[in-house]
């Protein structure tokens, strides 16, 4: 196989969290007050800027929602940056932090999931924002959370780590990385985090860039494109940036270089509409009976 790589460039907006490391950062807790507004506008007028500067307005920004902040940022000032990135062509993604005050997730409550999906698709309606795209916080996720996404009107999914496994995070990804997840009548278009196809580890075999260096990411890209074209890994890939790493000089002058890397070496920056496009034609390819 031969020619480009898709490439969508995610930008984690989550606020700061005092509990750093990956476990119970946004739980129900005695602490109800909003993220920090001037930390936040930042964060999200640097990566609007970096946005429509390096891919033109092509990229995907998370909403966060959890029970720490459930609808913090749907009011403003964040309505309006959401609105002005929506205008510019950017996707918005559905970011829920379902965390535990022990560190496990409610993931596996689909009570609760359901709940939370329609709580905040709502909220983003009531600010004009019409969610397609689902990111889980931490790479959880559940069997049978693609059938309510796709019940909520989300058509593709950025939440796959393939062969990340946390049992006690739920998160339980084959190491394969899967393009279509199985919705029942529908299907939900999965775009994976960039793999290399060989290890597990966040700081080595992923397209992560506050968890890797620029020669690991390099090496990472250098991976996927030769797996692709052997045929084996999927025609789009997710890069994901935060945006704590964006305002940060050193992850940001990374997070370019590493872009204009995989720009020189096959990858093309794309939408979550193209990438869905990509993918349901690459699948549809798949489907058809092999001549004999």
């Amino acid at each position: 196989m031969s020619g480009e790589i898709g490439l969508l460039w995610l930008v984690d907006a989550d606020p700061p969290s005092e509990a750093p490391g990956g476990r119970g950062f946004y739980p129900a807790n005695g602490r109800t007050d909003p993220p920090d507004e001037r930390v936040m506008v930042e964060r999200l007028n640097t990566a609007a800027r970096l946005i429509a500067a390096e891919a033109g307005g092509r990229a995907v920004v998370t909403i966060h929602t959890s029970p720490r902040h459930r609808e913090h940022l749907f009011a403003e000032p964040y309505a309006g940056i959401w609105q002005g990135l929506r205008d510019a062509g950017t996707d918005l993604a559905l970011h829920p932090h379902e965390e535990r005050l022990d560190g496990r997730t409610h993931y596996g409550n689909l009570a609760h999931m359901r709940g939370v999906v329609e709580e905040t698709m709502e909220a983003g309606r009531r600010i004009g924002i019409d969610f397609t795209v689902f990111r889980s916080g931490g790479f959880a996720f559940h069997d049978a959370l693609p059938a309510l996404l796709a019940q909520a009107g989300i058509r593709l999914d950025c939440s796959a780590a393939p062969g990340h496994v946390d049992a006690s995070r739920d998160i339980a990804w084959p190491d394969r990385e899967e393009i279509v997840l199985d919705a029942g009548e529908q299907t939900i278009v999965e775009v994976p985090l960039g793999w290399n196809g060989e290890g597990t580890d966040l700081s080595r075999d992923y397209l992560f860039n506050e968890r890797q260096d620029l020669d690991g990411l390099k090496r990472v890209w250098d991976a996927i494109r030769q797996r692709f074209d052997a045929g084996l890994a999927p025609p789009v890939v997710n890069f994901l940036t935060h945006g704590f790493g964006l305002v940060a000089e050193g992850w940001r002058d990374q997070a370019l270089r590493f872009l204009d890397h995989a720009r020189r070496n096959g990858a093309r920056l794309i939408s979550a509409a193209e990438a869905e496009a990509i993918v349901l034609a690459h699948w549809a390819r798949q489907q058809e009976p092999t001549p004999c």
